[in-house]
């Protein structure tokens, strides 16, 4: 095969490598973001295995507890429903009766601060967390806490201080047998679990808050005071909007503020407990770490390439240059340059230096076009100095032009002649450079 076509298609060999190791590499990328997410996912679902129960799912933490409760206030208890709040909701009346009709005395906890609930300040935080298992909601997380203590009238004139009622509220929900969720209450503490969360993270893939899906709208909220929902037939357009504006707000209100779950209570006194409304977190990808993974490999990859490719073709490059600058040498050329004396350096010969320093010197005292005295120092150039004039890769490619299979289909009697002769002038020993002259300037009849 020429030279040049296999420089042609290790060009193309690289491209195709090229293309072929940019899909590979998308591929394994794909693989392993794959693999990373799934362990991702895997690893989370271990923590929780055993998590669903019949009420509240997931588990529970303890956030801190046997903090001294500050700041209470006494509070009015609340009025038992009546009129039009009965007939919209006549749950309103079953839940007055059992949180507030037996109590003689209600205080609220120091929970409202900037943040809820306000640590340290309550007593105690139990972390509720769960694994959601959908991409978007694959941990839920809220907190619950004591919000109010209130005091029934016993007949044993038993005391209690809220510290106590407090403080008995955490044993109850931790310990015991009674409690919604003490078998799902664990050791761990709330920030433990969460760094154990966060070690199943890896290059790919964190996870982080769902703000979309954090807040609820069931439950009864604690922290908010509902408007009055309705407005006169006939109202402006200006009161219409900020109706709207005021049931929008009181719509946000409710989603954001924490909802009563019940509470404990020893016939002595009733600790009430609110939770947070859930936060979500969803798994994320890096794609920055993805990118810069993946362009890596395609760099690295893409420099061996090429540098291996350029380690082969640029030299065949140069070659194939070097040989097509001596197939358009003159003869004048093709003598100036194999009777140079430089040529007869390396392998040091006086004799042949002198010899190669006298043709040299008449070349340079000959017209280039002057054929019959280049014809003259040839002769003496072949017998004194055994250069050889003739290349053989040029008689190999005129051999292949002159070879008369090329004319027997379809068949052309005068062609196949010429190229007969002309090819055994080529495959006799003894080629003299005039006749691979003559042979190459007949052969352009064939073409």
């Amino acid at each position: 095969m020429k030279r040049k076509y296999i420089i042609v298609l290790l060009w193309c060999l690289w491209a195709c490598l090229l293309i072929v190791a940019t899909i590979c590499i998308n591929n394994h990328i794909n693989n392993k973001r794959y693999k990373l997410y799934t362990e991702l996912k895997e690893s989370v679902a271990d923590l929780f295995d055993g998590q669903d129960g019949e009420l509240l799912d997931g588990f529970f933490f303890k956030c801190y507890s046997d903090e001294p409760v500050r700041n209470y206030k006494l509070i009015d208890i609340p009025q038992r429903p009546t009129g039009i709040d009965v007939l919209l909701d006549s749950r309103k009346t079953e839940n007055w009766l059992n949180s507030y009709s037996n109590l003689v005395s209600l205080y609220e906890l120091n929970w409202k601060c900037d943040h809820y609930p306000c640590q340290y300040d309550d007593g105690w935080n139990i972390g509720r967390i769960c694994h959601g298992y959908d991409d978007d909601d694959i941990i839920k997380t809220s907190v619950l806490f004591p919000y109010q203590v209130g005091f029934v009238k016993n007949e044993k004139n038993t005391n209690y201080s809220i510290e106590e009622a407090v403080d008995n509220a955490f044993v109850f929900y931790s310990t015991d047998t009674n409690s919604q969720f003490t078998d799902r209450f664990r050791e761990w503490s709330y920030y433990g679990i969460w760094s154990k969360i966060f070690d199943c993270c890896n290059l790919y893939y964190v996870i982080v808050e769902n703000k979309e899906y954090n807040g609820w709208l069931i439950g009864d909220p604690i922290d908010y005071t509902e408007t009055n929902s309705s407005i006169p037939w006939g109202s402006t357009t200006e009161e219409w909007e900020e109706w709207e504006k005021t049931m929008e707000a009181e719509k946000q209100a409710r989603r954001l503020s924490p909802i009563n779950v019940g509470g404990m209570t020893n016939g002595c006194y009733r600790v009430f407990i609110a939770t947070t409304q859930e936060k979500h977190y969803k798994i994320r990808e890096n794609e920055w770490a993805v990118k810069e993974d993946r362009n890596k490999l395609l760099i690295w990859w893409g420099l061996g390439l090429t540098l291996l490719f350029f380690s082969v073709i640029m030299p065949l490059m140069f070659i194939e240059r070097k040989s097509k600058k001596r197939k358009s040498e003159t003869l004048y050329q093709r003598l100036c340059r194999l009777c140079n004396p430089k040529e007869f350096m390396q392998n040091y010969d006086k004799v042949r230096v002198d010899k190669a320093n006298t043709i040299y010197q008449s070349l340079m005292n000959t017209n280039p076009d002057d054929k019959e005295t280049l014809m003259e120092i040839q002769d003496v150039a072949v017998s004194e100095l055994g250069v050889t004039l003739i290349d053989m890769e040029e008689v190999k490619e005129l051999k292949e032009k002159v070879n008369p299979k090329r004319f027997l289909n379809p068949y052309n009697a005068e062609k196949v002649a010429l190229a007969n002769e002309l090819y055994a002038i080529l495959s006799k020993e003894g080629l003299t450079y005039n006749e691979f002259i003559e042979v190459e300037e007949r052969a352009k009849t064939l073409l």
